[in-house]
């Protein structure tokens, strides 16, 4: 868990009401910090706060609503217009189409007006839960406690959550405050982390709230034990498992060599049946000239003698 607490409830609910005090002594009257001139501009200005600094909107906005100032401008803009004026906010090519789409809605739906409920914001492109309860808060003043990843991060630091969920937080922040404070509970808070409660290099001791509310998180040096201990059965295990590779390495090996020498022998008998093809063919060459060659029987004995006689009858006659 990343909270050590099921804290008692009268507990939470005293740590509630001393931290209240103290943003409302640091920030009695806190600044919305977006720059806008409306409902339909601060709803563009949150849209684009996120995953952006609100420095970062507060640059790109004055150039955004010179050329859009209403949702009809806005709705009139190309995607790529609105990209080239918003290129330096994060995620800006999908934010150019939400805006565009989002100005086509209003202009549709609600006469080009920004609505005045939560259903029919969260309805529009680029507008969540957050967002919504900004605009509603602080546009319409609805009471609503919107809650972003720093306050999120803040109630679970100061125990006021159990920091499960950004929704859950909502709730357990509605259930500690009075509903008149929360619209300015969720500036006073912003400010605060940004001034005294960042979420790195803090230092608990020197921080007005921390220094009395932090909630310590479990010793990190545990967790890095259990993870030790886990890749040393992992290398245990890896080494095991190469060990029984290895004969099927060797195999492998072996089958290769066969197979090398096997086709060696194949090129060299290759080689070798021409040349006997070539000696065969010479032999028989030799055999016909040799018998062309060879002169014809002499006539011996008798044979001769018949001849003779035959000859000599040839003669008398």
């Amino acid at each position: 868990m990343r909270l050590a607490a099921k804290a008692d409830k009268g507990d939470r609910a005293d740590k509630a009401a001393r931290i209240h005090a103290i943003l409302d002594r640091l920030y009695p009257r806190p600044p919305i910090p977006l720059q806008h001139e409306n409902p339909f501009t601060l709803l563009v200005a949150v849209a684009l706060s996120a995953q952006t600094t609100d420095a970062r909107v507060n640059l790109v906005t004055p150039a955004l609503f010179e050329r859009a100032p209403d949702a009809a401008a806005m709705a009139a803009l190309e995607v790529g217009e609105i990209l080239d004026l918003i290129k330096t906010c994060g995620l800006a090519p999908a934010k150019s189409k939400n805006l565009k789409r989002m100005a086509q809605l209003l202009v549709e739906r609600h006469g080009g007006d920004v609505p005045k409920s939560f259903a029919d914001l969260e309805a529009l492109p680029g507008v969540g839960h957050k967002t919504a309860s900004v605009v509603m808060s602080q546009a319409f003043g609805v009471p609503a406690f919107p809650v972003d990843t720093h306050i999120h991060r803040l109630a679970a630091r100061w125990g006021l959550s159990d920091g499960h969920s950004v929704e859950r937080t909502e709730r357990d922040l509605k259930a500690l405050f009075p509903e008149d404070a929360w619209n300015r509970l969720h500036l006073q808070i912003i400010y605060f982390g940004r001034e005294h409660c960042p979420a790195r290099g803090h230092e608990p001791g020197s921080c007005p709230i921390c220094s009395w509310a932090f909630v310590a998180e479990p010793a990190p040096a545990k967790a890095r034990k259990s993870g030790a201990k886990k890749k040393s059965g992992a290398k245990k295990k890896s080494a095991k498992t190469a060990a029984k590779k290895k004969p099927a390495k060797k195999k492998s090996a072996k089958k290769k060599t066969a197979a090398k020498k096997k086709t060696t022998a194949k090129k060299k008998s290759a080689k070798k049946k021409p040349a006997a093809k070539k000696t065969a063919a010479k032999k028989k060459s030799t055999t016909k000239k040799s018998a062309a060659k060879k002169p014809e029987p002499k006539m011996v004995g008798a044979a001769k003698k018949t001849a003779k006689k035959a000859s000599a009858k040839q003669t008398a006659a």
